[in-house]
């Protein structure tokens, strides 16, 4: 089988849990495959690893594990969805809500998936088109797409639409447009609900709107939210996933919707959204101790 192996330099130290990962997987004569661009330091002297440019690795390999944090997994998402090759988060510490396996379990977890105990889960993801005068650009994002007043020193004042169907002008401070797996990042900071990932539905949520009716909205999956960009000055951007930026002072619209293309996420038995939320959030314990 071959693998790639997806790392940012800026991540939380992920030396130990990388060699431990690479180690584990050459014993069982596994291809590895990582970018050319990945810091030596990180990777090590390893004479067997496989390495390509980064945009060929989705088409080369089998599968994709993202070492890191939930930042990491999410950049290895966008670039391995449009295959719907599967994707196996291993995390380093911290909330993360995307990846199972950790330095603890990774020898168990891994062992699982190379003798076919795991399931896959599918996950929506949203394409965004930024529409210009003579041509449109596209993105896409796992978690959310954010419009962002940037530097403005003063809330902006986002028209909104919702298939074609005029839903509000928010006077806020920008707006958060997330899928189900995104409602536990940004959109649930902003005061958005927390959606179990099996639902088709997009959120709609304001951040700080200068109003006290506006509320996060829930959509259907198969709509399409439409946000008119005359007026916005050159600090007012398009964020996809907190790590994509497009200026939209040029733009006409921003168009967000559904995408196409599924990511494929690894599973194992006993996971479940429930217990990973009552873990990263806290709940189930008193804190007063009774």
């Amino acid at each position: 089988m071959k693998i790639g192996l997806f790392i940012r330099p800026n991540s939380q130290n992920p030396a130990p849990v990388l060699k431990a990962v690479i180690d584990f997987l050459h014993a069982r004569d596994q291809e590895i495959v990582v970018s050319k661009t990945a810091p030596r330091e990180l990777i090590g002297d390893y004479d067997f690893i496989t390495f390509r440019k980064l945009d060929e690795i989705p088409d080369y390999v089998d599968v994709m594990f993202s070492i890191g944090g939930d930042g990491t997994f999410l950049g290895a998402a966008r670039l391995m969805a449009p295959t719907e090759k599967p994707i196996l988060g291993i995390y380093l510490g911290g909330l993360g809500f995307l990846a199972d396996v950790s330095m603890e379990n990774h020898e168990e977890r891994l062992s699982s998936f190379l003798n076919g105990k795991y399931r896959v889960e599918k996950k929506s993801m949203l394409n965004a088109s930024v529409i210009y005068a003579e041509h449109t650009e596209n993105y896409f994002a796992l978690n959310e797409f954010v419009i962002d007043r940037g530097r403005a020193m003063k809330m902006i004042k986002i028209d909104t639409f919702v298939d074609d169907d005029y839903l509000n002008s928010y006077r806020a401070d920008g707006l958060i447009v997330s899928t189900p797996t995104g409602s536990t990042a940004y959109s649930l900071a902003a005061g958005g609900p927390i959606i179990v990932p099996h639902l088709d539905v997009i959120i709609i949520s304001p951040i700080c709107s200068h109003s006290l009716s506006a509320r996060p909205v829930v959509i259907s999956g198969d709509q399409k939210i439409c946000i008119n960009c005359q007026g916005f000055s050159e600090d007012v951007s398009l964020v996809g996933d907190g790590q994509i930026r497009v200026h939209l002072d040029k733009a006409r619209r921003v168009e967000i919707r559904r995408a196409d293309f599924k990511l494929h996420i690894i599973r194992f038995e006993g996971d479940s959204f429930f217990q990973t939320l009552r873990t990263k959030m806290g709940w189930g314990h008193d804190i007063r101790g009774n």
